[in-house]
């Protein structure tokens, strides 16, 4: 994408990169951002990490144009000087860009190459020790269901990040398996830290329904740090399923800089639906969990 920007620019088309619901949770670390603000510090973290001269635009928070775009997650669109759609693509293809643009705009006489452009691309966000605390197992048919934070005006930032699963039959019946995760969000460069005490959490269920069990904390480990996910499975029950789940969480946000570290509660609320926005976890060669989760759809 980078050479083509580089060759059609010049005869006066524009690109832009636009951020999208983030496609893999936990991919190189990254959590799903909670506000705009959140999102501005991915755009900010991709131009650091690709080193790109492309221009960057973000989808607001109720996601219209994930939306416009069918919920895909590299989508492309190339719109002529008139506003019509000259081009659409579900999956980005670089190749196919190139000839649509040679046929709107005209050939380059010379293309740029991979090795032209130089980026100063970066790594992710380094962090402490990961791999200390084993992953749930997972039950099949897991899929991401709908959060919502309690974002208080003046608070702190979710420095960690509440992800929540349910199985089909908990999506469909209101009764079944729910995952519950709390991630560290790596563009706070925070870890937990073990000396001052596990993550502690409490579910909530309307009157006439259950969760079982209706809480839990961390584990108590020797490593000081580390930067795993605090994961658990709970049973619910859900009389109403159209009413949510109140989740509390008590933890500490301790920086990588080892400038503060404060205790923080924050709230959330959990529906049972199915997320549309929400995406797959990858899994394999990111040495990520490989098993009970399906994809979106």
């Amino acid at each position: 994408m980078e050479t083509v920007q580089r060759d059609f620019a010049p005869r006066g088309v524009d690109f832009y990169y636009i951020y999208k619901p983030l496609a893999h949770p936990e991919y190189n670390n990254y959590v799903t951002p909670f506000t705009l603000e959140e999102r501005l510090m991915h755009v900010a973290e991709a131009k650091r990490r690709l080193g790109s001269s492309i221009a960057w635009l973000a989808d607001p928070m109720h996601n219209p144009w994930h939306e416009a775009m069918a919920r895909t997650p590299n989508s492309e669109l190339v719109i002529d000087p008139d506003g019509r759609v000259a081009a659409r693509r579900t999956w980005s293809d670089p190749e196919a860009l190139r000839a649509d643009l040679e046929r709107l705009v005209g050939p380059v006489e010379r293309r740029t190459t991979t090795e032209d452009l130089g980026l100063p691309t970066q790594p992710p966000p380094p962090t402490v020790a990961k791999g200390i605390v084993p992953r749930v197992e997972m039950p099949p048919t897991m899929a991401g269901i709908e959060i919502e934070p309690v974002i208080e005006e003046g608070g702190v930032p979710f420095y960690v990040k509440l992800r929540a699963e349910g199985d089909v039959s908990l999506r469909t019946t209101g009764s079944g398996k729910m995952y519950v995760g709390f991630h560290l969000d790596p563009l706070y460069r925070v870890h937990w830290n073990n000396e001052a005490g596990p993550v502690k959490f409490s579910l909530t269920a309307p009157s006439g329904s259950t969760v079982t069990p209706a809480g839990g904390e961390g584990p108590m480990l020797d490593e000081p740090a580390d930067a795993d996910p605090r994961e658990f499975l709970v049973d619910v029950a859900m009389n109403d399923m159209t009413q949510p789940l109140d989740l509390d969480v008590f933890y500490f946000a301790c920086d990588d800089a080892l400038t503060f570290c404060i205790p923080v509660n924050q709230s959330y609320r959990v529906y049972l639906q199915r997320d549309n926005h929400g995406r797959t976890i990858r899994t394999g060669a990111d040495n990520l969990p490989t098993a009970g989760r399906i994809p979106p759809g």
